[in-house]
């Protein structure tokens, strides 16, 4: 699990995710399982062959870059980042 979490809320439904940052611990151990876990089905297309084709070794770049992924997909989805006890906070490119 990541050490740091970034809370999004989506701006329709008010649906909250917490969403890790970093490296993926999860994708290490489990490969393209936490993109199952987290219906993120877009990563799973895109991880599975990859997986598949390079005997794992796509993996490793996984590891440091599904988090990153999995919130922009959020991002695009609708999802904002909420950030609790501040009024504005200007949100950087990820």
């Amino acid at each position: 699990m990541a050490y740091t979490t970034v809370t999004l809320q989506h701006s329709k439904t008010k649906v909250m995710k917490h969403a890790p940052v970093g490296f993926s611990w999860t994708s290490l151990c489990l490969f393209f399982c936490p993109a199952i876990y987290r219906r993120d089905w877009k990563s799973l297309i895109l991880m599975l062959p990859l997986c598949i084709l390079t005997l794992g070794l796509a993996n490793i770049v996984f590891f440091f870059t599904y988090n990153k992924l999995y919130i922009k997909h959020l991002l695009a989805q609708g999802y904002e980042i909420k950030v609790h006890g501040v009024s504005h906070v200007s949100q950087s490119n990820l």
